[in-house]
């Protein structure tokens, strides 16, 4: 197993380094970006003054992203440096889009005409429809909304910064023997989880669009949301609440396991177990002096499609 981490300085050069101490990779279907943490030495001198990372495991860019926070210490006569990382497909969620009706306007557009963000790419998505931006809201917010109406589907990140809705289309398949899994688990969340939700309707009236979360009730979880019609479905309204229990149960439910090394596995390629194939929806690869290891993570929710 190899790891080289590439760091960008300011003025356009790069340095390689290979002697990493420590690092933390990981992607998840609802994170709108990869985060890449890591502590390595830089010889007696180190390059201060950079402003992007670019992470190989086993000669596969995993990450490409912006620094969000650099440390260096001078111990021992050589310095040790350490990093925190997001992909640039992060800046989606950062900048806001003015509030408003936008009609006629696609994945592609909402991508490509109001912000440029580097080194960002996306699957060609023509489609048309309209979003209503609220004040505050962002250009990600906007994608997953009209990824929803259009599709029915939540946006997530292939490769470093590479947003899609659709399955990738040479998205592969994995196996794994009893013998390779190190430990397996399952994890509950259900910290967003509501019970019902009710959405007025245009005279303010509430009680003809409503949407109970059976999950909730059966774990006898009462919160109950009411709100205001989403002018973002004028034309279904039963799908904005139906929208916001899919958003509120997302990732409420996760089964996981650990190996040692790193296969290549991305999100939405799948694993086989038992006859059925399970979609990826997380990768988290750690490395240490203890070796690398890699967990891969499966939700049970709304979004994801579990069975392919």
């Amino acid at each position: 197993m190899t790891v080289l981490l590439r760091l960008f300085a300011l003025d356009g050069t790069s340095e390689d380094i290979t002697d990493i101490l420590s690092f933390t990779f990981s992607k998840d279907f609802y994170t709108p970006y990869t985060k890449l943490s890591a502590v390595f030495k830089a010889g007696t001198t180190g390059k201060f003054d950079c402003k992007s990372a670019l992470l190989f495991v086993n000669g596969q860019a995993v990450h490409q992203g912006f620094i969000d926070t650099f440390k260096t210490e001078t111990e021992g006569g050589f310095v040790r440096c350490s990093l925190v990382s997001r992909g640039y497909t992060s800046l989606y969620s950062e900048n806001q889009l003015v509030p408003g009706l936008y009609t006629n306007i696609s994945i592609n557009s909402l991508m490509e005409d109001y912000v440029y963000i580097p080194y960002a790419d996306h699957e060609n998505l023509t489609d048309p429809s309209y979003i209503y931006v609220k004040s505050g809201s962002n250009i990600w917010d906007g994608i997953v909304n009209a990824a929803y109406k259009l599709y029915g589907k939540y946006p997530y990140i292939r490769g470093c910064n590479y947003v899609m809705v659709n399955r990738y289309p040479t998205a592969r398949g994995f196996t794994y023997s009893t013998g390779e899994i190190l430990s397996k688990g399952s994890e509950l969340d259900t910290r967003k989880m509501a019970s019902f939700f009710s959405m007025a309707d245009i005279n303010g009236n509430y009680g003809s669009y409503t949407y109970t979360e059976q999950e909730a009730v059966d774990r006898d979880i009462v919160r109950e949301r009411y709100f205001e019609l989403d002018r973002r479905f004028l034309y279904a309204p039963q799908q904005a609440v139906e929208f916001r229990d899919k958003m509120s149960v997302r990732g409420f439910r996760k089964e996981f396991f650990t190996y040692s090394g790193y296969k290549g596995e991305d999100l939405f390629d799948w694993i086989t177990a038992g006859g059925q194939n399970t979609d990826i929806t997380s990768v988290k690869i750690t490395g240490s002096s203890k070796g690398i290891f890699t967990e891969i993570g499966t939700y049970k929710d709304k979004f994801a499609n579990t069975e392919s």
